[in-house]
């Protein structure tokens, strides 16, 4: 079963019957994907239950920012009219889109009085696939410095039992904000939980703040990641079964669940390949080399006039293909093949 078959399974049972898993884990990381723009309160006393902004949200059957996380919706109309969810309180949502960065982020309060702090996953538009490229040489960019600012926001020196976790982008910027948030909140993090999102620059991975708040990350992956396979992250991580094919594992709505768990698989050899070859050319290319190289890519999008990932049509796929061959043959490669696994689905 995937995640809407699990809620529908386990509507009736409260965080009290049925404790609090690794897969209501990864449904609520989902809920930032929704734009709740003038239905959550941002950083106001008042909070919204679940179901009174899922009822808000009734009419907007397309309201929600993922390019892989078309279902979220129907799981928020869905999770609405159950007794486990339809009570948790929303609060402190943000969403900035902007020529710097796309970030997005909202506070959950658990029927079991426990804290969830989410950070949204990249949305279709062409920024916010630039700031995941801008990973590579930067460090912290934008979005991960908002999400420290928001993390040391919206926890309050009376919350508990505190985790933090996100897709895709999101998973990187739960870690990111522990490890830069004020020492009193880092220590109130019980769990941090990235899916499917890519990982760090190796400077980050081997410093003292990261290596501290390691043992409290849990990663999950599809068998062909692709995003989680990005950069330097943990070797530990927990591999999914997933109905999709290539770029579509990415999308959690075809993560396969059994009882409290994900059901477990094995990274597939295609996804390894990957991540070898993406490993190697970031050690290959000096910093100003990487820079220059993520100019070019995003200056090839711009000149082509294209803001959003949804506007790439095969033909311009084609197009974009032939403005690579200015690029050497390695570097041109590796870029058509990762063009072509994440656009072509």
């Amino acid at each position: 079963m995937n995640i809407i078959q699990y809620i529908k399974k386990n509507k009736d049972k409260t965080f009290k019957d049925f404790p609090f898993n690794e897969i209501d884990n990864l449904i609520y990381s989902l809920l930032t994907y929704i734009d709740f723009t003038n239905v959550i309160p941002a950083f106001k006393s008042k909070k919204i239950t679940l179901r009174e902004a899922a009822l808000k949200l009734s009419s907007k059957s397309n309201d929600f920012r993922g390019m892989f996380i078309g279902n979220t919706f129907k799981m928020l109309q869905i999770m609405k009219d159950t007794k486990r969810y339809q009570d948790t309180l929303l609060y402190n949502y943000m969403k900035v889109v902007n020529s710097d960065m796309q970030f997005g982020a909202m506070t959950m309060k658990l029927p079991d009085n426990s804290i969830y702090v989410a950070f949204a996953g990249t949305d279709t538009s062409i920024i916010g696939w630039e700031e995941d490229f801008k990973m590579t040489y930067l460090y912290p960019g934008a979005s991960q410095k908002y999400a420290t600012i928001y993390l040391n926001k919206t926890i309050g020196l009376l919350d508990k039992n505190i985790r933090v976790g996100g897709h895709s982008k999101g998973g990187n910027l739960a870690i990111c904000a522990v490890m830069n948030s004020h020492f009193w909140i880092r220590k109130k993090v019980r769990k941090i939980n990235n899916f499917d999102g890519p990982g760090f620059l190796k400077k980050e991975i081997e410093s003292k703040v990261y290596q501290k708040i390691e043992p409290r990350i849990k990663m999950y992956v599809p068998k062909e990641s692709i995003i989680g396979m990005l950069l330097y992250s943990t070797n530990d991580y927990t591999v999914i079964k997933s109905k999709g094919i290539s770029i579509l594992q990415h999308d959690a709505f075809n993560w396969q669940c059994k009882d409290t768990e994900f059901v477990r698989d094995s990274q597939s050899k295609r996804s390894k390949a990957l991540q070898h070859k993406l490993t190697k050319k970031l050690e290959e290319l000096s910093l100003d080399e990487r820079t220059l190289l993520v100019k070019k890519l995003f200056d090839i999008f711009r000149n082509n006039n294209i803001k959003d990932t949804k506007e790439i049509k095969i033909k311009q796929i084609f197009k974009l293909i032939k403005e690579f061959k200015k690029l050497d043959k390695d570097t041109q490669n590796l870029l058509t093949e990762l063009l072509i696994i994440i656009f072509v689905k």
